[in-house]
């Protein structure tokens, strides 16, 4: 997975995580650490094997590492950070070595994440579903102060 270590190593994602961390580090709710990313590149991955779909586990992990690389951007605070999230990903992904159809189908994703997607098997439909099932909402202490309406809330193990 050359792809993802380069993302990884690049100067700007290291310098937007760093960014992030600074900006939640006395937040009481969701983070968007690597804790966050791993776990939603792994459970995409796992749901990308369970639905027998053709994607590759690189875009996979490189999609899920920078579906939040917008939280508490400057472009943030003038658009969402799904809208966002694209701009800052696609130079590090072409650095990356990706190719552009494959820039074009994660930032896709990326932008979509926080919505259901309209066609399932795609990866914008399991970067959704992973991203969701990430978070551990039924063990959380802040659930019922969390602003997410019941039905975004992650309150089982699995769906």
């Amino acid at each position: 997975m050359e792809r993802v270590s380069a993302i990884m190593a690049d100067d700007r994602y290291i310098k937007r995580m760093e960014e992030i961390k600074q900006a939640e580090v006395s937040r009481k709710y969701c983070r968007h650490g690597y804790e966050h990313l791993l776990s939603v590149a792994r459970i995409a991955y796992i749901l990308s094997l369970e639905d027998n779909l053709d994607i590759k586990k690189d875009v996979i992990y490189g999609t899920a590492l920078l579906h939040d690389i917008a939280r508490f951007s400057e472009l943030e605070k003038k658009t969402n950070h799904r809208i966002a999230g694209p701009v800052l990903a696609k130079p590090i992904l072409t650095d990356a070595g990706y190719s552009a159809e494959e820039v074009k189908e994660m930032c896709e994703a990326i932008e979509l994440h926080g919505t259901f997607p309209d066609e399932t098997g795609t990866l914008a439909a399991i970067l959704y579903r992973a991203d969701k099932l990430s978070r551990n909402c039924f063990d959380c202490e802040m659930t019922d102060t969390c602003n997410w309406p019941d039905e975004r809330k992650n309150l089982k193990v699995m769906e």
